[in-house]
């Protein structure tokens, strides 16, 4: 094999950040908040690293580099085709329940075409689900909201794996080594103050000049019991309780807390991609080498291998632009050249919960059958690969008042125990200033100027029996996804998503004639008594499970051990959301962050030392 040859020079232009060379300790397929972060952390220990990213890095772009940014431009990040790879999914097995989804997505003559009534001939695609394709990944496109799962997350995997290392309070070691925190005090406990990942929170001062939108917080404390007299300072302090505390009753908190997000000391956004680029500003030496526009075709197995199971030796991958068939540029007749790299320790696969057991699955890992079926050589059958699937379950209510619009709503979300809890706190509730009614291409779509919306989230479901199977052998086509939402805990779940609808309406109700807010028009999705609607108009967009950990020795379903360690193989691993064997709470962008710190510390104890 090629011994790695280091030539530390940045390109402009970001096609290749330092000259490649052709064998690497490590390789790293995915930049998002569980490969970019992991990257790093394994190049600043002395390993070389390829960092491979498939779209392309927008930070310094002249026209989009306001809009990835600013974190209230994130309708605009993630409908920007030059940042996305589009995705059309299932929700379930029924094809009449699926085209009551009033945002099916459909291909007519003249682009997409949104709703229930499609044009003659349009192509029915699915539902649509953004994917981001950029350096830094989702973490580039999203809210940028971080909020800690509960501690039964961490708790459970600790149990079902016997590893004690993922018990909460070890993990809570993780998150403040990892947190670099703008809005509490240095050294408040719990937090972190030197780590990479910058986190800041608004500090209500937009309660002082918003009427209307202090208004609706009003009434949203007064539907929790709060006197809804406060002063404004009272309110600000609401606004500034901590999600992310240390307390040992966190997780069954409710009421308002202000929205924490990766974003710097500036209110701007910070992702993977400004870790990456700090590495290597801050040294030119870094032995990690990026290239973007690369996207992975398979795995090359050490044919003479003899140390046990089938072993990594390298991966081919084509370097090109919008090579992979979800993008909405993809061209058939683009040009992409063929690489391959040597790998010297370990390949660690970091695609998403969509692309990473697609990447398993094209290399021979996976069901047997389904490897068959594309005459995919099997390397290990490994059934949990593409199972497991699940998603948090999202819906909203929109309101239009007397007024155009509230305007600005303020940053903060309001934390709910329904009636079918089972442990804590079980749904996230916050205001936008827009109608919303999922995601869909061109989203928020037609209400945005004259409505606001009270979006919600269901943070333990129950159901997480969606699948991402292969639509073929060929790695550039997207795989297929079938959510299969509602199929266990249907009742609970929507009795849940049915209570928050109706905290909204009573909300509106507190809501006083004389604030010139009234009458307040429910505009959809559904009705506050509809289980039905909730269950055909659920949305998600934070996708997990496709890859779960468990325990490998007992567990046929478990496809990592606890070391993020594929089973049936050796050297590869898969460190991104597809590892969680249930969704970790609402939003699972810093569970993510702080999984890609565990792997490093994983990888960096091993025996490669």
């Amino acid at each position: 094999m090629l011994r790695p040859i280091f030539c530390a020079c940045l390109i402009l232009g970001l096609e290749v950040f330092n000259a490649a060379s052709q064998e690497y300790d490590y390789v790293v397929v995915g930049s998002g908040p569980g490969g970019g972060p992991l990257a790093v952390d394994l190049a600043k220990a002395g390993s070389s690293v390829l960092l491979l990213e498939a779209g392309s890095d927008l930070l310094d772009d002249p026209i989009y580099s306001g809009t990835y940014q600013d974190i209230t431009s994130a309708a605009s990040a993630v409908n920007n085709p030059n940042s996305r790879w589009d995705f059309f999914v299932k929700h379930s097995d029924d094809p009449e329940r699926e085209l009551q989804y009033k945002h099916m997505t459909w291909r007519a003559k003249d682009g997409f075409y949104v709703g229930l009534d499609p044009p003659e001939g349009a192509e029915q695609l699915g539902i649509w689900y953004p994917r981001a394709s950029t350096l830094g990944g989702g973490a580039v496109i999203d809210d940028a909201v971080l909020e800690l799962p509960p501690d039964t997350t961490w708790d459970y995997i600790a149990n079902i794996t016997g590893d004690n290392s993922w018990a909460a309070a070890e993990m809570r070691k993780i998150y403040e080594e990892i947190e670099n925190s703008h809005y509490v005090k240095n050294g408040t406990e719990g937090h972190g103050f030197s780590g990479w990942l910058e986190t800041n929170r608004g500090n209500g001062s937009w309660i002082d000049n918003d009427l209307d939108a202090a208004t609706v917080l009003r009434a949203m404390l007064g539907q929790l019991g709060v006197p809804g007299n406060m002063s404004v300072g009272e309110l600000r302090n609401q606004l500034n309780r901590d999600i992310n505390a240390l307390d040992p009753d966190r997780d069954q908190a409710t009421g308002v807390f202000g929205l924490v997000s990766h974003t710097d000391s500036e209110g701007r956004r910070f992702s993977p991609a400004n870790y990456i680029r700090r590495a290597l500003a801050d040294d030119p030496d870094l032995p990690l080498f990026v290239e973007v526009n690369s996207t992975f075709t398979d795995i090359a197995w050490d044919p003479l291998w003899s140390g046990g199971p089938p072993a990594v030796m390298g991966i081919n991958y084509v370097v090109g632009p919008s090579a992979y068939k979800a993008d909405p540029r993809y061209d058939p007749d683009r040009n992409v050249t063929s690489k391959f790299v040597y790998i010297g320790k370990e390949l660690i696969i970091a695609g998403g919960a969509f692309n990473s057991p697609q990447i398993l699955k094209l290399s021979g890992i996976g069901p047997a059958d389904e490897l068959k079926k594309h005459n995919i050589t099997l390397v290990a059958d490994v059934p949990g690969v593409g199972a497991n699937l699940g998603d948090i379950y999202e819906g909203s209510v929109v309101l239009r008042t007397k007024k155009s619009s509230v305007g600005n709503t303020g940053s903060y979300s309001v934390q709910l125990k329904t009636s079918v809890s089972e442990n804590g706190s079980d749904i996230s509730l916050w205001p936008l200033p827009y109608g919303f009614e999922g995601y869909f291409p061109g989203f928020p779509g037609d209400h945005e100027a004259i409505a606001f919306t009270i979006a919600f989230a269901l943070k333990n479901p129950h159901s997480s029996q969606g699948t991402v199977t292969l639509r073929s052998a060929d790695p550039l086509d997207p795989p297929e996804v079938n959510f299969r939402f509602f199929e266990e805990g249907a009742n609970q779940d929507l009795q849940g998503m049915l209570e928050a609808v109706n905290f909204v309406g009573n909300m509106k109700a507190r809501i006083a004639n004389s604030s010139g807010l009234v009458p307040i028009e429910e505009l959809g999705p559904c009705p506050s008594s509809s289980q039905a609607c909730l269950k055909n108009q659920a949305y998600s967009r934070h996708a997990t499970g496709s890859c779960a950990i468990g325990n490998t020795a007992s567990d046929p379903m478990a496809v990592l051990d606890s070391k993020f360690r594929v089973r049936g193989v050796d050297r590869l691993r898969v460190v991104d959301a597809s590892v969680f064997p249930k969704p970790p709470g609402a939003f699972p962008i810093l569970p993510t962050f702080m999984i890609s710190r565990k792997a490093a510390k994983v990888i960096l104890e091993s025996n490669w030392k």
